[in-house]
């Protein structure tokens, strides 16, 4: 079974718990959780809920290419909550973090910041678990071309 498959299998099992949860409401300040973007990034986000406004979420990801490169990304993305009924809440977002590129075939490596904005919507099926997708205008500059781009994320959270 591939590495997708056993992805929508448990998004399916987790969805279908959280849709038998009576409460709709955003996180208890102090709540960890963890979260996975669904749309083919390589992160993954540890958010916490600083209060019910504001949540800082760290994040580390990591790919490589065989006999190619190697990549590793850290930051951090917080998410600042413009409006939360009771299951929907709009939120402004940020990325501000760093990218090494490790290339193989010639033993160098490029380091390069990453700075973004964004704003998206999260709807939370129960205290515990939401579904977020958010728009996003992001640059990276440092050793390697300065790059402005926009993105979409479409995520997955599980509060505990």
């Amino acid at each position: 079974m591939n590495f997708s498959k056993v992805c929508t299998i448990l998004f399916g099992i987790i969805l279908g718990l959280s849709f038998s949860a009576q409460a709709q409401s955003i996180p208890e300040t102090g709540s960890f959780g963890i979260r996975a973007n669904l749309t083919g990034q390589n992160s993954i986000e540890m958010p916490y809920m600083l209060n019910e406004s504001l949540s800082l979420a760290p994040y580390i990801g990591f790919s490589t290419t065989q006999d190619q490169s190697t990549n590793v990304s850290i930051g951090i993305r917080p998410r600042y909550y413009a409006s939360t009924s009771n299951a929907l809440s709009t939120y402004f977002t940020g990325t501000l973090g760093f990218t090494n590129t490790s290339f193989s075939n010639t033993n160098n490596s490029v380091t390069d910041f990453n700075l973004g904005v964004g704003y998206g919507a999260e709807y939370f099926f129960s205290n515990q678990f939401s579904v977020s997708a958010d728009a996003n205008l992001n640059s990276r500059f440092g050793d390697s071309a300065t790059n402005l781009s926009t993105g979409a994320r479409v995520s997955a959270t599980f509060y505990f």
